[in-house]
């Protein structure tokens, strides 16, 4: 018998002889036997399949009936459901890997050590504060690294300072003790001075096109700030404040007979000459 059997009865003619010679090989007999063996198992499974047959339509009717009961009875969003639903199948795998690291963790002696330290109510509080101030910690990491990126350079520039400062100390003969009872006389004189450090800077930041102005140089140059033109500006300043708060107090009108009068008192007449001097000295200047 050939391995293609099957295909070479296919080509017979169907007849008796054909079918007896079937019947009498091996093959076949064996698998009647089975069959027959399983008679009535085939009996029923045939019987079943019929009547599942005939009973189609209804079937088919109670199946329908009963998906739409149950899309009746699920809730609106059902549909949202499925879809998250759907959602989490796909990220099974990945959620599997998740669960199997945190196991592999949570395992760990040094994680158990964290998970204590971190029930414990001062340290959630700590946290609490820090998560309250996740700008301003973001702010100084970024300020660190660039400090240490310029670190060198600021090495640089501090043992410059230094040695500036030690030529200064060496140089005016200041101990360690006056430069720490400076900085302890100083220490109080601080918090007030950052108080008002940006109306400082306001101030400068005004006034730094002037003193980078040629108008400045000459001023500094004019004599305004010598010594003795300093002091004489000042008593002038505090003999008016006198006089006006003397007035205010007592008003006294002079007229042309009250000045003349007052030409006799010593004091008047050195402050009249004293005009007369400027008044001279000033005309000269003006040629």
């Amino acid at each position: 018998m050939s391995s293609n059997g099957a295909a070479t009865y296919a080509d017979r003619s169907l007849n008796a002889a054909a079918l007896l010679e079937r019947l009498n090989e091996p093959r076949t007999a064996a698998a009647l036997h089975r069959l027959l063996d399983h008679a009535e198992l085939l009996a029923f499974s045939a019987g079943a399949v019929d009547s599942l047959l005939q009973r189609g339509e209804v079937i088919a009717d109670n199946v329908a009936a009963s998906v739409q009961e149950l899309r009746a009875a699920l809730p609106a969003e059902s549909g949202e459901l499925a879809g998250q639903l759907v959602r989490l199948a796909r990220t099974l795998p990945q959620l599997t890997d998740t669960v199997e690291q945190l196991a592999t963790l949570t395992n760990q002696p040094a994680f158990q050590r964290l998970l204590a330290t971190l029930s414990k109510p001062q340290t959630l509080a700590a946290l609490d504060r820090l998560l309250g101030q996740s700008e301003l910690l973001a702010f100084l990491v970024s300020a660190l690294d660039h400090l240490l990126a310029r670190g060198d350079e600021l090495t640089d520039n501090i043992r410059s300072a230094i040695e500036e400062l030690r030529a200064t100390v060496q140089t005016r003969d200041i101990t360690p003790d006056k430069l720490i009872d400076a900085f302890i006389t100083f220490l109080p004189y601080f918090p007030r001075l950052v108080a008002v450090a940006p109306n400082f800077i306001r101030v400068i930041e005004k006034i730094e096109p002037f003193i980078a102005s040629e108008e400045f140089d000459a001023l500094l140059d004019s004599g305004v700030f010598h010594p003795e033109t300093v002091q004489l500006v000042g008593e002038a300043g505090d003999a008016f404040v006198a006089s006006r708060e003397a007035l205010r107090q007592s008003p006294k009108p002079v007229g042309l007979f009250g000045l003349l009068k007052a030409l006799r008192d010593p004091d008047v007449q050195r402050a009249a000459g004293l005009i007369v001097e400027f008044g001279r000295r000033f005309g000269s200047s003006l040629k």
